[in-house]
This record gives C-alpha cells, structure tokens and sequence, in this order.
C-alpha cells in the first residue's frame, strides 16, 4: 500500500469562480499532513490564482481556456496529464477531514475506487420524464444505448452490463498505468455524446446521458470490456475524522451554507485559519461564511441562502438568459 500512497496524483478542475474552493481543498490535505502533488484544470485563472495554489506546494496546472462545454466533462482529459501510477479525482467544492493518503487509491490496480450510489439516488426524474416508471437500476433503454455508444468510441463492449446502478463521479482513484485506456474511452465518449454547450453539472433535457461526466463514466463502467470493477467498499465517509466531503448543492460553503452542509461548518472553517496562521496568500478576504464568529449568523441564513440560488435560476429562465 505505502507505493500507492507514494506515486499517487490528485486532480481537480474549476474556473476562477471556484478559487476559494480549489485552494481550500488543497490546503485540506495539506493541514492534514498529506503530500501527494495536485493538478488543476483551470479556466480563466490568473498568474495572480496560479500563484496562491502554487503556495500550497507542489501545484501544476491544465490550462482549459478552450473548453466549450462545462469543465465537469474534462475530468479524464485533466487526469490523463497525471504522470504517476494512480491518479486521483476529487471535485473542487469539498474537502479532507483529516489524512486520507492511504485510503485514495483502490486495494489493487484492476479496481476503481468511488462510491456506488444507491438506488434512492438514481437520476430517476431525468428518465421517469422520458421513459416513464420509477426506477431502481438504470433503465434498459438507456443501457442499450450505453453499450452501443462505448463501442463506437472504442470499438468493442461488452454483452451484458457489468453492473446496473451507477456510482459517484465526485470521487474516484485508479490505477493510470493501468487503466490509461479506460480514462481516454471516456473521454472519447464525452466529446461525442455531450452537447457542445455548458449548462452546469447536470443537462435535464437530456435521455441518455443527464449527469453528463457522471453518465458517461458508468456507461464506460458499465460496458468498457477492461474498465475497472469498482472496490467493494467507499472508505471515505466512515470515519469523521478522515472523511472526503463534498458539499454538491448551492450555494458552496465560500458562498454561503446550506442545511447539509453547515454539519461542517467547524472542519471547513479550521482550514481557512490553518492557511491563514501559516502565512499563506489566500484568494482574496475571507469570506464573512466563513468566519468562526459568523457561525450563529450563518446558520440563522441557511433558508435564505438555499432559496437564492432558485431565484435567480428562476429569473434567468424567465428573461432567456
């Protein structure tokens, strides 16, 4: 295991827009004593951006300027620039608890480390508006697509699905030697199935493929002959104390809390004053969310803060924006 730890990259991806979180989850790792280098995906950075994470050590970047579609449907493409034997993937609006090194990266490199969603957390809404029912597996519509997709983009899948659920895309680690093919099949299958559009992490509007990155990923999962059976056990989310935490609602945490994810507001908050007691540039004045001293404020917000976000979607839709 002390190899996997040791030749292991973590990777993520944001635009300037998510600074505060990218430099946070890496001064998370940092503050709990974990070394492995970083590789960042970043969109309209700054030299000024560059610099405050290069201050958390060994930081490299992707320059994703390009990018027409939303940065989520880079995810492969940013890791394939990894050059150690496993590589990483954790989302830029969260955080480690505590040393997490040596629970990254799968027990063995035929396995993908992430965790497998329940059946309660299937897009169910997504296909029950297109093919009607409730649903506990992926519907078999969307599996026959699935297989015929990932054998145009990388010429052979496989009869049957290895699994029906789908798992997390906010997480994973696997083996890049092994598993390089893998990450370019899903890459492949994104650019050609994903509208060339950016409409945030999740398209509704689509049949097949509604949480983009993370559709394409189990469809890849699922039907890639060599793709990585997924590891038994999540190990991130037994131990408080060592726990990858993703806050996946509006607003994040640097924006404002919500009810879910204020249960962090202690954890979150200690590592804006770790960065801060270590002299280290931060991406701008810290946020009054989060402030220690804001904590009753904050929480007292909380209905506020859900709602805002729905409002200006509201009136976004109403204006064609």
């Amino acid at each position: 295991m002390e190899e996997h730890i040791n030749d292991n990259t973590i990777v993520t991806i944001g635009d300037i827009n998510y600074l505060w979180g990218i430099f946070l989850l890496i001064a998370s790792a940092r503050k709990a004593g974990m070394h492995e280098p970083f590789l960042v995906g970043c969109k309209r950075f700054t030299p000024r951006a560059r610099q405050i994470l290069e201050g958390l050590g060994s930081v490299g970047f992707v320059d994703l300027d390009h990018a027409t579609r939303s940065l989520t449907c880079y995810k492969p493409f940013t890791m394939l620039k990894a050059e150690t034997r496993f590589v990483t993937w954790a989302d830029s609006d969260a955080f480690f608890t505590g040393n997490v090194s040596e629970l990254l990266p799968p027990g063995n490199e035929d396995e993908i480390h992430f965790r497998m969603r329940p059946p309660s957390e299937l897009p169910g809404l997504a296909w029950k508006r297109h093919f009607g029912g409730d649903f506990t597996s992926v519907p078999k519509p969307v599996l026959d697509v699935w297989r015929r997709d990932v054998e145009e983009v990388g010429g052979k899948a496989s009869a049957e699905p290895h699994f029906t659920t789908t798992g997390s895309a906010c997480f994973c680690s696997l083996s890049l030697a092994r598993h390089r093919e893998f990450l370019e099949v899903w890459h492949r299958l994104q650019m050609k199935v994903l509208p060339d559009r950016d409409v945030g992490v999740a398209d509704w509007s689509l049949r097949i493929y509604p949480q983009l990155d993370e559709s394409a990923q189990n469809a890849c999962l699922a039907f890639w002959p060599d793709a990585p059976r997924p590891q038994k056990e999540f190990c991130l989310n037994k131990d408080r104390d060592r726990m990858f935490v993703h806050f996946i609602a509006r607003p994040k945490p640097w924006e404002g809390w919500t009810k879910r994810a204020f249960r962090f507001f202690d954890e979150y908050v200690s590592v804006v004053e770790w960065a801060a007691s270590q002299g280290l540039a931060l991406p701008g004045p810290v946020p009054g969310c989060l402030k220690a001293k804001n904590k009753a404020c904050m929480r007292m917000l909380i209905p506020w803060m859900t709602l805002k976000p729905k409002l200006v979607r509201r009136i976004k839709r109403v204006l064609g924006r």
